[in-house]
């Protein structure tokens, strides 16, 4: 039996799969990104996450009696087109940038990576909520936002790996500049991290905020409900641009439940092209955590 590890960099957690070849899960694994390091020690850092992804790896050959054939790494940024090494991650995870991942693992099998959100949405067209579907397009709400397109049962690369950041594109032409430059991106409206900004320093994370919009509270109501104003506004601007017959919802924001996808479908309702009635489907993605991490198992065996 033929299996593939996946693992998935996040800035709080490193995820691990093990997936055979018709996407069963055989393992499951989650650790923290971080340790004890000084801060700014960056070449300390990448060596922790080196050590503890080998030792993940080495644990499931232990636990499934043979080695992976092939290695799949999801991380955020742009991949270079070979699938090797971060070619760009502005903001985020320093350190990985310019990192060869076959050499760094000092693994025999094929090592390839993958866009995080890219990778999560090809795990929830393989396994997930959108199995078997071919035109897709995907949006982590988390600490950042990202995002992914599939047309045709391919994944959009683009020219340089750039495509899909969703969480980039502009929703207010004088708004902030986001990390990738751009003016007022989706992002900054409902990203976790720009949460004590928007907020004037009432609330320090989102789920807060949606708590205190369950109990009526109106300003965190006037802040909520614009936030979801914009991620309206974005996935509209996607079936716009793609015509998906899916637009899958990840990440921990989507954690908020009826609060965001109760207001997040009238707004639709209200902003969406719907010719002859069609209307786009928006999925809360299935796969969890572990998500990303599957779509790179996937990615080693669709690369190999």
């Amino acid at each position: 039996m033929e299996y593939s590890v996946g693992i998935d960099i996040g800035g709080t957690l490193i995820k691990t799969v093990a997936c055979d070849a018709k996407g069963t899960v055989l393992y499951s694994d989650m650790f923290e990104t971080r340790d004890k390091k000084p801060a700014g020690d960056e070449a300390a850092k990448v060596a922790y996450w080196i050590e503890s992804m080998n030792m993940q790896i080495d644990r499931i050959r232990e636990t499934l009696k043979k080695p992976a054939s092939f290695v799949g790494i999801a991380a955020p940024g742009i991949v270079d087109e070979e699938g090797t090494s971060t070619m760009a991650m502005p903001g985020r995870l320093k350190g990985l940038e310019g990192l060869v991942w076959s050499d760094a693992l000092g693994r025999r099998c094929p090592v390839v990576m993958l866009n995080d959100a890219h990778a999560a949405l090809l795990g929830e067209t393989w396994i997930g909520c959108a199995k078997g579907i071919e035109n897709a397009a995907m949006i982590t709400l988390g600490t950042g936002v990202g995002g992914a397109v599939m047309l045709n049962g391919k994944l959009v690369r683009g020219t340089i790996g750039r495509a899909g950041h969703i969480g980039h594109i502009c929703i207010d032409p004088f708004g902030m500049k986001s990390i990738c430059n751009a003016p007022g991106g989706l992002e900054w409206f409902i990203g976790d991290y720009s949460i004590v900004e928007r907020s004037g320093g009432r609330y320090s994370a989102t789920r807060d905020l949606v708590e205190d919009y369950k109990r009526g509270k109106s300003f965190a109501a006037s802040l909520w409900l614009y936030s979801v104003r914009a991620l309206a506004c974005g996935i509209v601007s996607v079936i716009n641009l793609i015509d998906p017959e899916v637009v899958v919802l990840g990440g921990g924001v989507t954690d908020a439940g009826e609060a965001l996808f109760g207001p997040l479908s009238e707004m639709l309702d209200e902003f969406e092209w719907r010719p002859a009635g069609h209307a786009v489907s928006i999925l809360k993605a299935s796969l969890g955590e572990h998500g990303g991490a599957i779509g790179a198992a996937r990615n080693a065996f669709d690369r190999n």
